[in-house]
């Protein structure tokens, strides 16, 4: 029985929602509890403590008479054992009735549903007193209590909130991080599990202490756990990915979290969008850099540069660097040849710094080719084209049917209106010998 009552305390004690007990609360108030007096009570029932009578009627009579004294011991201390687990369970039953009572949100509820339920109990419990006397204490004092912990820790567990990282969110906006972790890690221990506490922290690890390493390590953990749904696994590894390649330019490691994905959720459709992006991802670190060099954005030709002498921009960067963009821009396209911005860029390379005008205006025909393209970026091609038949093939033919056709089919694009002032041009300067 005094092993009942030990468990039935430790149940609701660990098992209380919101209550900050623990474990090793309950292991040092069942210690203060249940053995120190049990302790204490053998110890003045067996002689130990001189200056203390034995209490025990029955092991001092055995003492008197030269007897055996251990069985009496034994059996005073049985009874000794259930009175005191008896009364300090009926005593734990107290301070986790008190405990839910400065917990619950709505006091006056709790207060109505005490007295509804003692109506009933305390009758009950009061019957157990007058029939057991002062030895049955505890067990009517459980009779009473038992029924509205379980009761209100039932409803505690159906409302209680999720963590509050409030704190956390208050101290990352003052720049104070250590206590910002501090904050999130003790409200994981309260809900172990809880994703976006986990996120948080992998967060700052990766954006505030800079050690991508330890939030790569968080993110694994948390996504191996048996619970954690597939949204939230796919999440926190993009989420990854995203930091390895904007904070360390890492492509290689961000492959991998997304690879993790693939290999956690075969055949999902969360497999599938990781791997389109992992056939995104630049090859090399190098890569990823050119990348990220600001774009030249061109601008239609509606001046003189359709004029200039084609020598003049070539080249802009030396041939040795223009090879090796070239040789990366090449790997990229045979990874995935529907990359637009790659193929794009070659084409570029190749017509206005590698000198190769026939091959860059193929790689653009190619951009051409490819279906549902936004029209902008169709005349933009097309002008290009027209440049490069200008400038480095000297071909006015073929760019003035080009042009026409940019007109014809683009005619709201500024593509269009520079294309119309470059016919103009061409019908004048075709003009003036006839004139002369």
């Amino acid at each position: 029985m005094s092993a009942a009552f030990l468990m039935l305390g430790y149940h609701y004690w660990v098992n209380l929602p919101g209550f900050a007990g623990g474990r090793r609360a309950f292991a040092v108030w069942a210690v203060k509890g249940l053995l120190v007096p049990l302790f204490v009570w053998i110890a003045i029932n067996s002689g130990l403590v001189p200056e203390m009578p034995v209490l025990s009627s029955e092991v001092a009579t055995a003492i008197a008479q030269g007897k055996g004294w251990l069985g009496a011991l034994a059996t005073s201390s049985s009874l000794a054992l259930f009175l005191v687990s008896s009364f300090w369970a009926a005593v734990t039953f107290v301070w986790l009735t008190l405990a839910i009572a400065r917990m619950v949100p709505d006091r006056r509820e709790f207060d109505q549903h005490f007295l509804f339920c003692s109506l009933f109990l305390v009758p009950v419990a009061a019957f157990v007193f007058l029939a057991a006397g002062v030895p049955g204490w505890g067990i009517a004092m459980m009779v009473w209590l038992v029924p509205i912990v379980h009761l209100r820790s039932s409803m505690l567990a159906t409302t209680a909130s999720g963590p509050n990282y409030s704190p956390a969110v208050a101290r990352l906006k003052f720049g104070k991080y250590k206590d910002a972790e501090l904050e999130i890690i003790n409200e994981l221990e309260k809900c172990e599990d809880d994703f976006e506490g986990w996120m948080m922290l992998a967060d700052l690890y990766a954006n505030h202490f800079n050690d991508l390493p330890e939030a790569d390590r968080a993110i694994r953990e948390l996504c191996t756990q048996p619970n954690v749904p597939a949204v939230h696994i796919s999440v926190a590894f993009h989420r990854l990915a995203d930091w390895h390649l904007k904070l360390a330019a890492d492509p290689d490691n961000a492959r991998s979290a997304l690879e993790a994905i693939v290999l956690l959720l075969p055949g999902t459709h969360f497999a599938r969008m990781a791997k389109l992006r992992i056939d995104q991802l630049p090859a090399t670190r190098e890569d990823l850099l050119e990348q990220r060099k600001p774009k030249i954005f061109r601008l239609p030709a509606l001046g003189d540069a359709l004029d200039d002498d084609a020598r003049n921009e070539r080249p802009q960067v030396s041939l040795t660097e223009a090879r090796a963009q070239a040789d990366r821009l090449v790997e990229r396209l045979k990874r995935n040849p529907n990359d637009v911005e790659a193929r794009e860029s070659f084409a570029v390379l190749l017509g206005e710094q590698l000198g190769k005008t026939d091959l860059a205006i193929e790689q653009l025909n190619l951009l051409i080719a490819i279906p549902d393209q936004p029209a902008p970026k169709h005349a933009e091609w097309l002008a290009l084209v027209a440049a490069w038949q200008i400038k480095y093939r000297h071909d006015t033919v073929a760019a003035k049917a080009l042009l026409e056709g940019i007109v014809r089919e683009f005619p709201q694009t500024p593509q269009a209106l520079a294309a119309r002032r470059r016919l103009e041009l061409m019908e004048t300067e075709r003009m003036i010998p006839r004139a002369g």
